[in-house]
């Protein structure tokens, strides 16, 4: 491969993974919430890595891809609305693995079986730290740690939010 093929090869890849982000896990999750239907989520599931660790920061560490299938299948009784907002992506490919940052804004509306054990308006802000590996020509999720800055209802004040930063 060329310079300039591995150059563009690289950019298709960040591409891909942008993508994947905002299609595959956002916006499935997203609408299988809205619309409390967990099949809605599942092409999500053919994306994770049979070894991947997803860490959900004061919700749960899962192992493994039956775990975190589990996990992200449950959402939709977690939460009865969600709209991912992610951005401000850093993306590093190196060959068949890449990882990334990306800057996270969730407004959402919890069940009684969410976080926080009650119905209504939730906020969540942070980063997602992700890594991926390419496996038979498909890019997928290795890790997925959700950082949370703010995690709180939204019947809170700024000032009487959940601040885990340093």
């Amino acid at each position: 491969m060329t310079e300039i093929e591995a150059r563009l090869q690289r950019l298709e890849d960040i591409e891909t993974l942008r993508r994947m982000k905002h299609e595959t896990y956002c916006g499935l999750i997203d609408r299988g919430v809205c619309k409390g239907k967990r099949e809605l989520i599942r092409p999500l599931l053919d994306r994770f890595t049979a070894d991947i660790v997803a860490d959900f920061t004061g919700v749960g560490v899962f192992h493994g891809s039956d775990a975190a299938n589990f996990f992200i299948e449950a959402v939709p009784n977690m939460l009865s609305w969600s709209q991912h907002r992610v951005g401000n992506e850093v993306i590093d490919v190196q060959g068949d693995t890449a990882d990334a940052t990306w800057s996270l804004f969730v407004p959402a509306v919890s069940t009684e079986l969410g976080p926080f054990g009650k119905k209504g308006p939730l906020i969540l802000i942070g980063r997602y730290l992700e890594d991926y590996v390419r496996q038979s020509g498909m890019w997928k999720w290795r890790r997925i740690r959700a950082e949370f800055d703010v995690f709180a209802t939204a019947d809170k004040l700024w000032s009487e939010a959940l601040w885990s930063g340093q």
